[in-house]
């Protein structure tokens, strides 16, 4: 009984996860599915017969209180940080191939 729920755990984890959430609602599309999501892409790199289109957002995630469920003098503040998202669509033929995103903080 665990083993069917540890991996029935890890099937939901993986297929409800970004990637595939990304890959799920723009593989198979045109490439001008992105331009009206995203704008111009920050870099286009050639390869053999397929171009990579890179597309980069960065948000700045400011300082919070976190809360610790008690009365507290010194409370716990998070520090500000710069999110960069960076997402990765591969085309062949005008076709969206292949999606993937990568997230990065900075403090």
């Amino acid at each position: 009984m665990k083993k069917i729920f540890i991996i029935l755990l890890i099937f939901i984890t993986v297929s409800c996860s970004q990637q595939r959430a990304l890959k799920k609602a723009y593989v198979g599309k045109p490439i001008s599915v992105l331009s009206e999501k995203y704008g111009y892409p920050k870099v286009v790199l050639d390869q053999k017969d397929e171009k990579v289109y890179v597309y980069e957002i960065v948000k700045e995630l400011k300082s919070s209180t976190i809360n610790q469920g008690k009365l507290s003098l010194d409370p716990m503040v998070s520090p500000s940080v710069q999110k960069t998202e960076r997402y990765y669509f591969t085309v062949k033929n005008d076709k969206i191939v292949d999606a993937k995103i990568e997230e990065e903080y900075d403090r």
